[in-house]
Formats: structure tokens, C-alpha cells, sequence
């Protein structure tokens, strides 16, 4: 499963990728974003995600499909001890 999700003038964004563990290694998750990532760029010229750094599975993926990975920094609470 794939979505669009919180796409903007000029950028469409990719969210809510899942495979079913048992259906993983098919090729499914490759099909079903190609698909989604097309009709991203066909209708905002470009599209983006997020994914975890550590999620070599998804990266190659995504990778396969041309995207280029673009290290992201996000702020935390001063207070949050993670």
C-alpha cells in the first residue's frame, strides 16, 4: 500500500508504505510506488518521502525507482530526553 499524502503545489509526497511481511521480496512495494510516484510527478513535477536511515529494505526501493536519499534533520523538545 501506498499513498498521497500532504502533497503541496510543486511536490507530491509519498506516505504510508506497507508490505505484509508475507507478501514482501514480490516486487509489490516496487510496483505499487512506481505507480504512486508516477502519478506524483505527473501531477506536481516531483514528489518526496520520508524514510527512517536505517531502513535499507525501503531505501533500495526507492533508490531503484530513481529517488535520490537527502539526509533530514528534525528538532526535538528540550525536555525529550530520546
Amino acid at each position: 500500500m501506498a499513498a498521497d499524502a500532504w502533497s503541496a503545489a510543486g511536490c507530491g509526497f509519498l506516505a504510508g508504505v506497507v508490505t505484509d511481511p508475507v507478501a514482501r521480496g514480490r516486487g509489490l512495494a516496487r510496483a505499487v510506488c512506481a505507480f504512486v510516484l508516477d502519478a506524483l510527478v505527473g501531477r506536481y513535477g516531483r514528489a518526496a518521502l520520508m524514510v527512517d536511515a536505517d531502513n535499507a529494505p525501503a531505501r533500495a526501493v526507492y533508490t531503484s525507482l530513481g529517488m535520490t536519499h537527502r539526509p533530514l534533520r528534525a528538532a526535538r523538545h528540550k525536555d525529550d530526553p530520546a
